[in-house]
């Protein structure tokens, strides 16, 4: 992830759009801030978690996951 944030600060790379912020990426939005230009969010509301089809019906944890 460094490698993309560090392409944008040098103009490698002209953008991205999967900065997870503040938490996951914070540190690397600091590092680099003044270097690029924040357009904003691109999506609200998102949630990070695993999921299944409902058809797996004995799996209900992460530890049913074999």
């Amino acid at each position: 992830v460094q490698p993309l944030w560090a392409s944008i600060a040098t103009n490698a790379a002209d953008g991205m759009v999967s900065a997870w912020l503040p938490t996951t990426q914070g540190l690397y939005y600091k590092d680099y801030k003044g270097k690029f230009v924040d357009l904003g969010a691109n999506l609200h509301g998102a949630r990070v978690g695993l999921a299944v089809p409902t058809y797996m019906k004995n799996v209900n944890s992460i530890g049913d996951l074999k």
